[in-house]
């Protein structure tokens, strides 16, 4: 769709970024604000990289022009079983950079969740919670130009681009184009809004806005790892 009136409420109802007086990046800058419970969902598992024995070692110790970096992907650790390996409190501030900070840098042994997209196997359950609150509508698939770089042929990317499909649509949208193909979108929700999902770029996780009902089905699946937030949780620490 080259209209993006759709998409429109979505920046009515965020809180925009104060760089004059910045205080933190947080929930209520992502997703819409009028919602009773959100959460963010984790990407993927981190996944152990099995050529690595040394847990020790962090990735800065790794510059690519003098290792020859190599992958052996492991099994999935979630940030839970981190938390509690690390001695972190598993709480609405928990995420990726609280590994970082307790340990001075990323372990090498971690394989991190993709920042901006994900994981197939996490969409699929994702949108198989979201099915039976979504019915038959329509959905909207909004992509932020810079998901849509190296994706598409650049004379098509002077503008975001919003699709619309049924929910399950969003596997098309995602394979779409080159490389990896566009992923996640940066918004999508149904027609009726009654919830909401944003990826950022540059996060690793996702986050959810809606009823307690959706929120509770979402925490149930054990395949997601769903943290409860709230609007002034911040998201860039």
């Amino acid at each position: 769709m080259n209209d993006l009136t759709a998409y429109e409420w979505i920046e009515e109802s965020t809180v925009s970024v104060d760089l004059e007086n910045w205080n933190g990046g947080r929930v209520c800058n992502l997703i819409p604000n009028g919602y009773t419970h959100y959460c963010k969902i984790m990407n993927s598992t981190f996944y152990r990289d099995r050529g690595i024995t040394n847990e020790t070692l962090l990735w800065s110790q790794f510059h690519p022009l003098e290792h020859d970096i190599k992958i052996d992907l492991g099994e999935g650790i979630t940030l839970k079983e981190l938390a509690l390996k690390y001695n972190i409190p598993y709480d609405k501030k928990i995420s990726s950079k609280a590994i970082e900070r307790k340990l001075g840098g990323c372990p090498r042994y971690l394989i991190y969740p993709d920042e901006g997209r994900i994981n197939l196997d996490m969409l699929k359950e994702i949108t198989k919670v979201l099915a039976p609150f979504t019915k038959d509508q329509s959905c909207y698939f909004y992509y932020d130009i810079l998901k849509l770089i190296d994706r598409l042929p650049i004379d098509t990317i002077q503008n975001p681009h919003l699709y619309t499909g049924k929910l399950n649509d969003i596997f098309t949208v995602y394979n779409k184009g080159e490389m990896d193909g566009l992923a996640s979108p940066t918004y999508w929700w149904p027609e009726d809004r009654s919830w909401c999902m944003s990826t950022d770029y540059d996060l690793d996780f996702t986050i959810f806005g809606g009823s307690k009902q959706l929120l509770d089905a979402l925490m149930s699946n054990d395949k997601l790892e769903c943290i409860e937030v709230d609007l002034e949780t911040r998201v860039d620490e």
